[in-house]
């Protein structure tokens, strides 16, 4: 990749930025003309970060920042000026092999282990919220849910990490989650966080109102501040710090399998009714313009198996929390820490780059969609040879013409779902747009053959960018503020 001239960051920062707030490491090779200072943004968001004067210390730069990224958790960056680059590459091993892991910390503390099962052991509406960090501790989480009785969500960045067939998994808790995750935070008593550094403080229930336990990654930054400044509510909170999966292999024999469901059948129930009126509210349409809803909930119902799901903000990110449905297998990604619009076009294609024989899903507004998405199709147009003969590689665009969420987040506030569209985006065919790029496109503006399209898309190999005139005016769940707004 080659960063911008001086006044432009690289665009690849962005994808940066996520990369280190998710602690995942990254490896990232940029150009650099004579007198360009973009080295210092990158030096900002990385572990590692050195440029590359000579071709012969390639090798050796290159064998620290990969041990770098993948040791500390992070982005390591190499700047490498055109006469690097130009040069012959150097014969010889770049290092001793393969980096070594990082080392493993110490197993959970055994006391603490035995607080947070008696505070677990204590409750009577258990809640398990899993976060990215403890993503490979799901099936444990699992396990803990079972033998409690709890019920559990996940945040936006673990959205794939259980599946959504799970009766008792309520789905995204956020402040602009789902309803359900929401109802279950409110209720319950006792709540497990495993790995969930990136769970939004202001869900949580009041201090006092419920006793948590988290278990946390040894090196997660809440960690690292309890103790640089000692636990400041050890009567309100257990933490355990170490591997989430370790950690919860070790709680779960200290636990008992409650007897009483009452709380479990009260979390299934709740979830059943939360997707029962999901369906109906994506079965309604008004007038001639597609329900958005519809959009998501069609695909859910068609999904390929093992299929990635990417989505932007907006309200397409609404649509994702609230109808989408993934099964074992399927991943999601989204911006998550930065909300950084314009997103899921160039990680829809890395994710096909990344895992090609898997099918490819990116929802997009049509705001986020002119932020960047539309340049990045030339991307996907220069390998269009390459990626015809792949599993299907889907934008689906959203155009109702507005930067939505911000105006529903107006209406909210105003409590009057009639103000008139507040961030008009540019009208753009973006069908059109596409086949003039030399890329296959759909547009779709009938209601009744959103189901149709996903059916044809979802079999054809390659590219595709799918357009839907969808209705503005239908509300997010969190926007439907007054009886006229909750008709949607």
């Amino acid at each position: 990749m080659r960063a911008r001239q001086a006044h432009r960051p690289p665009r690849l920062l962005g994808g940066l930025y996520d990369a280190a707030a998710d602690r995942a490491p990254v490896l990232a090779l940029a150009g650099r003309e004579d007198g360009d200072p973009a080295v210092r943004h990158l030096s900002e968001v990385s572990v590692f970060c050195e440029p590359v004067s000579r071709p012969e210390r390639l090798p050796d730069v290159l064998d620290r920042a990969v041990r770098a990224a993948l040791t500390e958790r992070g982005v390591a960056s190499l700047v490498v000026p055109r006469h690097v680059l130009e040069a012959t590459a150097p014969t010889g091993p770049a290092g001793d092999g393969v980096p070594e892991p990082a080392p493993v910390p110490g197993g959970p503390d055994e006391r603490r282990l035995r607080r947070a099962a008696d505070v677990l052991a204590a409750g009577r509406r258990p809640a398990v919220v899993l976060g990215n960090a403890g993503r490979a501790a799901a099936a444990q989480a699992a396990g803990v849910a079972s033998l409690l009785g709890a019920g559990v969500a996940v945040t936006a960045l673990a959205r794939d990490a259980l599946p959504d067939d799970l009766p008792y998994q309520t789905g995204v808790v956020g402040r602009l989650g789902s309803a359900a995750a929401a109802t279950l935070l409110e209720e319950c008593d006792t709540l497990l966080l495993v790995g969930a550094e990136d769970l939004d403080p202001a869900v949580l229930p009041a201090p006092g109102r419920c006793r948590i336990v988290a278990v946390e990654p040894e090196d997660s930054p809440r960690a690292a501040a309890v103790r640089a400044a000692g636990d400041p509510c050890p009567d309100a909170a257990v933490r355990v710090t170490g591997d989430p999966s370790a950690a919860l292999e070790a709680l779960i024999p200290l636990l008992r399998r409650s007897t009483d469901r009452a709380w479990r059948d009260h979390v299934e129930d709740t979830v059943r009714i939360w997707r029962a009126e999901g369906r109906a509210k994506a079965d309604r349409y008004f007038g001639t313009s597609v329900n958005p809803r519809s959009v998501v909930a069609e695909l859910s119902e068609r999904l390929p198996d093992r299929a990635v799901v990417v989505t932007d903000c907006g309200t397409a990110l609404d649509w994702w929390t609230r109808h989408l449905r993934l099964r074992n297998g399927m991943r999601s990604l989204l911006s998550g820490h930065l909300g950084l619009p314009g997103a899921a076009v160039p990680y829809a294609v890395a994710a096909k780059f990344a895992v090609p024989e898997r099918p490819v899903i990116a929802l997009v507004g049509d705001g986020a969609f002119q932020s960047g998405g539309l340049n990045e199709l030339i991307t996907v147009r220069r390998h269009l040879a390459f990626l015809s003969a792949l599993p299907p590689l889907v934008f689906c665009v959203l155009n109702n013409g507005d930067l939505n969420r911000l105006t529903w987040q107006r209406r909210a506030a105003a409590g009057d779902p009639l103000i008139p569209l507040s961030a008009e985006v540019p009208a753009m065919p973006y069908a059109e747009w596409a086949r003039l790029a030399g890329l296959p496109a759909v547009r779709c503006d009938r209601p009744r053959h959103v189901a149709l399209v996903w059916a044809d898309v979802l079999t054809r190999p390659g590219p595709v960018l799918l357009e839907f005139v969808v209705d503005g005016e239908i509300p997010p769940d969190w926007a439907a503020v007054t009886p006229s707004a909750a008709v949607a």
